[in-house]
């Protein structure tokens, strides 16, 4: 699949995979007609059409890097997709977990997992050989431009939705606001996110903190959008008793997966005096 962190693990493994003579079969645009954010229809989506494509895999990361909730609560979109999808897309083939993000750790796994699929443990070496280089390969920051710019506050899967982006995007453009996404790396945003000592113990709840506490200091980050749904994609509880009790030294809102953008941004333009 195409999306949910994609940018963080694909690189590597559709290499992989394709050093080991593996077809590598993308998920087609397909409508799913299904009562959720568009950002969970995306996903919905993407494994309908593989399933339909008839792939005899599913590759899905694990965004928590192995790591468990401590107690029920958090979506089953934050802690296991693989299970999540299971349980809406009947007839999912068999899905191959691999960690959300690269590095030379993961080059057992992925020896392991090349020996599945061939039963050649020499073509699953010599493939390995030629892409574990893209396990050392860092995440290329995105290029952003603009002037009076928002920063976004959410869990990184939603981040990583180039739909869902281009939507806040256009809706804050019309009042002459611009996102702005955290240029720091996953692990250092998480290393931020600890300094708040939120008790918060998933990689993507520290990420979201992480984000919060460096675009708030960030001085070219004129506003904040924090973005939360309960059910799909929710910030920490932690983290938003924050927002009440010490909100940001800057103009902020905390809305859903799909606000109305350009009300939004009429909002903060004007707190802005843009």
């Amino acid at each position: 699949m195409s999306s949910w962190l994609a940018n963080r693990y694909l690189p590597f493994w559709e290499s992989y995979l394709q050093a080991l003579e593996v077809e590598v079969v993308r998920p087609e645009a397909i409508t799913v007609d299904l009562p959720v954010p568009q950002p969970i229809r995306r996903v919905l989506s993407q494994a309908f059409s593989l399933k339909n494509q008839g792939v005899e895999f599913l590759l899905l990361p694990d965004v928590q890097l192995g790591v468990e909730a401590r107690k029920v609560g958090p979506s089953p979109w934050l802690v296991d997709l693989a299970a999540t999808l299971e349980r809406l897309v009947p007839g999912l083939p068999p899905t191959l977990v691999v960690p959300a993000e690269v590095s030379l750790e993961v080059a057992g796994l992925a020896a392991k997992i090349g020996q599945h699929l061939t039963q050649n443990p020499m073509l699953a070496r010599r493939a390995l050989e030629r892409t574990k280089h893209l396990l050392n390969a860092p995440l290329s920051p995105l290029k952003q431009s603009g002037t009076h710019l928002i920063g976004v506050v959410a869990q990184p899967m939603l981040l990583s939705d180039p739909d869902w982006l281009a939507a806040l995007g256009r809706g804050l453009a019309e009042h002459g606001l611009h996102p702005f996404l955290a240029d720091k790396a996953p692990a250092e945003l998480r290393q931020e996110g600890r300094h708040l000592e939120l008790g918060l113990v998933l990689p993507t709840d520290l990420e979201a903190a992480g984000m919060h506490r460096y675009l708030s200091r960030l001085g070219k980050v004129k506003g904040l959008l924090y973005v939360h749904d309960a059910e799909y994609l929710p910030l920490p509880t932690p983290l938003r008793r924050v927002l009440k009790k010490t909100p940001p030294p800057k103009p902020w809102r905390l809305v859903g997966l799909e606000a109305p953008w350009p009300q939004v941004a009429a909002e903060l333009a004007k707190d802005l005096q843009v």
